[in-house]
């Protein structure tokens, strides 16, 4: 615990390099235990999702239905579908930084919706895995060289049902899988943390046919329980083979986090509107590890400095008539949950396209632009997706 703690006041850019971790440091340097809160929400914070279509609209999905199929934030769209969808995504990012940059390429992830025929009304199943947040920053500046690189992916399984005429309610289980490796270089000592997660949660939503051009939607995702295994290994810059490895376990539980939205829809074009509500404040941490005395401090910690988010999503699609090609625009507004913080909104801007190729394969693609400042300087992260569907 001794030299955790060590680690931790050593190598505080190591932790907050993504702008919700900056914050913490950068106002309130006293906080005994500001830079546990950065390892603890980190599991929570990234870049969304690594589907094209999604990302596309600035995941504004909650009642997109059938004119975004795959993954949303709401299982209950699944009903809407009418077709076997099967989709691959490959995702390539770019973060850059102050005086650094990095970046990869790999599968984003595959998803499939399958209806399932019934007397009346409709039955369809979904699900697949796809990387839901990555975890891309860099850093470099004089005596100090730090860099992140890992992801979150989630296996889902959903499945959404017409309740009534034009309402559909589904649910979906959601298992979470993933790592993170941060490096921080000094002049004196080097130091790598490697933790890995794996976790699990519900969602649950209706989405509501109100009228020929509208939908409405809503869902909550249940609380989440993510193990942690952490390793950290720390040597000195003069004298790697001492190197000394020290590991730590804990769980970290996410609050509920409620969607609600709409959708207009007309031949030409779709609008589409989500609301992310999540009150930071019921974060809970808990480890058999740790001196109960350090677990009680974390918790009122994260009840005292932690605060609600109100997240927006705008997206817009259009269908041009005269081709089998779609457009589309997003549009994320992403505030920090410090309560002690009310600048340099994260925010995103994308867009994409889809192209049917026959009647049973498309393409698509879509780029996102995260951008906030950090200290005064630009710091962005780019994703571009390219994907393909087969439909049947």
């Amino acid at each position: 615990m001794e030299n955790r703690k060590a680690y931790i006041e050593r190598c505080d850019a190591l932790f907050h390099i993504r702008f919700y971790l900056a914050a913490i440091v950068l106002l309130t340097p006293t906080l005994a235990l500001s830079q546990y809160q950065a390892d603890f929400l980190r599991p929570f914070t990234g870049y969304y999702d690594s589907q094209s279509l999604t990302t596309a609209i600035g995941n504004a999905t909650v009642a997109a239905g059938q004119v975004i199929p795959g993954r949303s934030s709401n299982p209950a769209n699944l009903g809407l579908n009418r077709f076997n969808n099967i989709q691959v995504n490959f995702q390539h990012n770019n973060f850059e930084g102050v005086g650094a940059s990095s970046s990869n390429t790999r599968l984003g992830g595959a998803h499939g919706v399958i209806p399932i025929p019934v007397y009346r009304g409709s039955l369809v199943f979904g699900g697949g895995v796809q990387k839901v947040t990555d975890f891309s920053s860099a850093r470099q500046r004089p005596g100090l060289s730090s860099s992140e690189e890992g992801g979150m992916y989630a296996t889902e399984l959903g499945v959404s049902y017409e309740a009534a005429e034009n309402v559909f309610i589904g649910g979906a289980f959601h298992y979470l899988q993933g790592s993170d490796e941060l490096s921080n270089t000094e002049p004196d000592t080097n130091t790598f943390l490697n933790p890995k997660y794996n976790g699990y949660y519900f969602s649950f939503g209706f989405v509501n046919r109100t009228t020929e051009h509208l939908q409405i939607g809503a869902s909550v995702h249940l609380p989440s329980n993510v193990r942690v295994r952490e390793e950290l290994t720390t040597w000195p810059s003069s004298t790697p083979q001492n190197s000394r490895v020290d590991s730590w376990n804990y769980h970290v539980t996410r609050p509920m986090a409620f969607h609600l939205g709409l959708s207009v829809l007309y031949p030409l074009y779709s609008l589409f509107y989500e609301a992310e509500w999540t009150d930071w404040q019921d974060i809970e941490f808990s480890s058999n590890e740790y001196f109960e005395g350090d677990v009680a401090q974390i918790n009122r910690d994260f009840n005292d400095s932690l605060k609600s988010t109100l997240t927006h999503h705008l997206g817009a699609a259009l269908h041009l008539p005269s081709l089998p090609l779609h457009l589309y625009g997003g549009y994320q507004y992403m505030p920090v949950p410090y309560a002690f913080y009310d600048g340099n909104v994260k925010q995103s801007l994308s867009g994409g396209a889809s192209y049917l190729l026959n009647q049973q394969f498309s393409i698509h693609s879509s780029f996102s632009h995260y951008f906030w400042r950090y200290e005064g300087d630009a710091e962005s992260y780019d994703m571009l997706v390219v994907g393909t569907s087969f439909h049947f």
